[in-house]
């Protein structure tokens, strides 16, 4: 389960969408544009008239309501697909015209969706869809040892002198790593003993937007790949999500 995970990230980490309002969504190699979910932006879902797009939510939720706020020039219609004991629900969102702003709100037996729907005259976003850190963090839990020291981890084969400790840490405190350093391909970050639940890990960039990086944990130690300059520590979504920031430089 957990080289899986990691291969999830390493398919999901790939190129970014143009400048959209809120967080930027990751576009995987299947072609869904994908927002983490909980984020305190609303997702932007762009259409164009004559065109399908494609809301793909979690395989096993049940739709339970749908609501758009102009429901005379937006077309919304369900749809599922895959086997029966694993159906993916699907919202089928169609605009009549450019030029259009409206608000969707979709409703399942696991979460409620907010977006923001716009009609453009090109480029439409075809297939959006989430990701679910929350999901990822419990998964992460339960495959990683209890009570594993963190000298099982052996440190980077690299001289001490070349290893590069100017970090620092900021925001909640039970998510802040003990310490962190990077040996140049890699960053460390040792995270406190007995830690119940383990955070997800997204490179923040200069504008303040989330982005998911390759990492694994492994012993105390989350391992990324590359040297982001900053690291947000991000555990549970919404008005409930708690985060903890590390920073690269005094």
């Amino acid at each position: 389960m957990l080289r899986q995970i990691i291969l999830l990230f390493a398919l999901l980490a790939c190129s970014l969408a143009p400048a959209f309002a809120g967080t930027l969504p990751i576009v995987g190699p299947d072609g869904v544009w994908r927002y983490p979910f909980g984020q305190s932006t609303t997702p932007t879902l762009q259409c164009m008239p004559l065109f399908v797009c494609d809301l793909v939510l979690e395989p096993g939720e049940t739709i339970v309501n749908v609501a758009v706020g102009d429901s005379v020039r937006w077309l919304i219609a369900p749809a599922s697909s895959g086997p029966a004991d694993g159906t993916t629900p699907h919202v089928l969102i169609k605009p009549t015209e450019a030029g259009l702003r409206t608000n969707l709100i979709v409703t399942t037996n696991r979460r409620a969706y907010y977006l923001t729907l716009v009609s453009r005259t090109s480029n439409p976003m075809a297939r959006i869809g989430f990701l679910y850190p929350q999901d990822l963090q419990r998964a992460f839990a339960a495959n990683t040892p209890r009570g594993v020291s963190a000298h099982s981890v052996a440190p980077p084969e690299t001289a001490i002198d070349k290893l590069d400790f100017n970090y620092r840490t900021t925001g909640e405190r039970t998510l802040q790593p003990v310490r962190v350093f990077n040996a140049g391909a890699h960053t460390y970050l040792q995270m406190p003993a007995g830690m119940s639940e383990l955070p997800v890990l997204f490179a923040v960039g200069a504008d303040g937007s989330n982005t998911l990086v390759n990492y694994r944990f492994t012993g105390q130690y989350y391992v990324v790949d590359g040297v982001p300059s900053r690291i947000a520590l991000v555990e549970g979504s919404g008005k409930q999500q708690r985060r903890a920031l590390v920073t690269r430089g005094s």
